[in-house]
């Protein structure tokens, strides 16, 4: 009898702890945002909001690059996201310290959920009196229907020129 009392409140606590799980199959259907990858996936800076990576210093020119991610339904069609220089937080000079591929358009292909932003940094000096400056690439989305994500709009480098 006590097997039998034991099995049944046994199972009856069974059903009492599934009846309480959500059903979690749920479809995204809020606005479509982009962001940085590594924004993600990096702890922002100290006293900061972004990521700062370090850029580094080379004999020759360094290409880096930047995925972002549109979040959100793919489109059928290409979409060109804007990519800007935050003049607010950034110290480096476009044309001396960095040049901005495509002028900061950046192209989500059709049936995509990536698209790469590319920055060029000039061949660095020897010297190495010469203060690093920063960098910060905001992403302003494509101008209709596809915003940035707040949290995640931002990426920084720090550049020794």
């Amino acid at each position: 009898m006590k097997n039998i009392l034991g099995f049944a409140v046994a199972l009856l606590m069974l059903f009492g702890m599934t009846s309480c799980f959500e059903d979690l199959d749920k479809t995204f259907d809020e606005k479509t945002v982009v962001e940085f990858q590594t924004a993600i996936t990096s702890t922002p800076a100290v006293g900061r909001t972004y990521p700062l990576i370090s850029a580094g210093n080379s004999a020759t020119a360094v290409t880096l690059t930047q995925r972002i991610n549109l979040v959100g339904k793919q489109r059928s069609a290409d979409e060109t996201i804007k990519v800007s220089v935050d003049k607010e937080n950034s110290t480096a000079v476009e044309g001396t310290h960095f040049t901005l591929a495509n002028g900061g358009n950046v192209v989500i292909p059709a049936n995509s959920s990536f698209g790469t932003v590319t920055v060029t940094v000039p061949r660095g000096t020897a010297a190495a009196s010469v203060p690093a400056v920063n960098l910060v690439l905001v992403i302003e989305g494509n101008g209709r229907d596809i915003l940035p994500s707040e949290n995640y709009k931002r990426v920084g480098f720090s550049i020794r020129p």
